[in-house]
């Protein structure tokens, strides 16, 4: 009978495999990059309005609390 951790340790290679081949062409790694740079912009905007939505709400409870 086979370990449980066999398959995932299959799939798991056959993914680390699939990067390697893709990442291996410097076209690909260039591309990749735009795409995690676009991604960590959006997370900085993300970030600025989940802050400042935290912040209003914040000062909407104090204000409530001092009612």
């Amino acid at each position: 009978m086979a370990k449980k951790g066999g398959l995932f340790a299959m799939l798991l290679g056959a993914a680390a495999g699939a990067a390697a081949v893709f990442f291996s062409k410097q076209e690909n790694r260039d591309k990749a990059k735009e795409v995690v740079d676009k991604a960590k912009v959006q997370a900085k905007k993300a970030e600025k309005e989940v802050r400042k939505v935290v912040s209003d709400v914040k000062k909407a409870t104090k204000e409530s609390a001092k009612k």
